[in-house]
């Protein structure tokens, strides 16, 4: 376990700052379990950061980052609690909400927190990238996220989706499965996330799939974390993802990103 009582603690005056706890440091119930949400989040990419030369200063990406609590929460973590050097930059279309997120930011003396507002579809680093992570992108952000670590290479993409309204499912093997709404909400999620890992795995990527933290915080639990590395191939990922589209006849916006990417290179 990462964060003991005593470091929980700690992050009462952080959770105070960036609004999810009040003065005598409580929290409505949405605002606990986005807390509870960012924790465990934060216990994942620790995981794997934690392998990393604490000599090099980390470099993150938060992509559709929204209130940016998440990143808050890693910044204080390494720079305040492991005395750490990082920068993260946090990436999202809303243009106020970032300005916003500027100005607390520098209030707080996180300087190395950077934000962006702009497209993640164009968002670039000329430096190596450590990891990019999204937590609850809405519908093509997940992909628009995968595609931001693929093309940066980045060494780790964590990934929680949201809503995935841009994708349909159909299957006549399935037909009097899906046709339950809530059968069919969780089967599209599932079977999108498998259809990225595969395309991540094209790319150099160890995918894993996993419930990231208890149902009780959020159905929308399910993380997928990638990481750039060799390692043996248990299957055809061109023949796994086909195999798939032919049942299910969906295909996830990522798809299309690298397709777009191989013909710019073509040219």
């Amino acid at each position: 376990m990462l964060l003991n009582k005593e470091l929980r603690e700690k992050l009462n005056e952080l959770f105070y700052l960036i609004k999810l706890q009040n003065s005598q440091f409580q929290s409505s119930l949405d605002k606990q379990v986005k807390i509870e949400q960012v924790l465990a989040y934060l216990e994942i990419i620790h995981a794997e950061l934690r392998r990393t030369s604490a000599k090099r200063k980390l470099v993150l990406i938060d992509s559709a980052a929204g209130n940016c609590y998440l990143s808050y929460l890693i910044y204080y973590f390494y720079r305040e609690l492991e005395g750490r050097e990082l920068e993260i930059h946090c990436v999202d279309h809303n243009a106020k909400l970032m300005r916003q997120n500027e100005e607390l930011a520098r209030k707080m003396n996180f300087d190395d927190l950077y934000f962006h507002a702009g497209d993640i579809d164009t968002f670039s680093l000329e430096k190596e990238v450590d990891a990019v992570y999204s937590l609850h992108a809405c519908d093509t952000a997940t992909d628009k996220t995968m595609f931001m670590g693929l093309r940066l290479q980045a060494r780790f993409i964590f990934s929680v989706a949201c809503c995935q309204n841009s994708i349909q499912i159909k299957s006549g093997l399935l037909k009097s499965v899906i046709r339950h709404k809530a059968v069919r909400d969780r089967a599209l999620m599932m079977i999108a996330d498998s259809m990225r890992a595969l395309l991540l795995e094209k790319g150099g990527y160890k995918v894993d799939i996993f419930d990231f933290v208890s149902s009780r915080f959020t159905d929308k639990n399910t993380m997928v974390r990638a990481v750039r590395k060799s390692f043996k191939k248990v299957l055809n990922p061109d023949e796994e993802y086909e195999r798939i589209y032919q049942e299910f006849k969906m295909k996830p916006h990522l798809e299309l990103l690298l397709k777009q990417q191989e013909e710019q290179e073509v040219v």
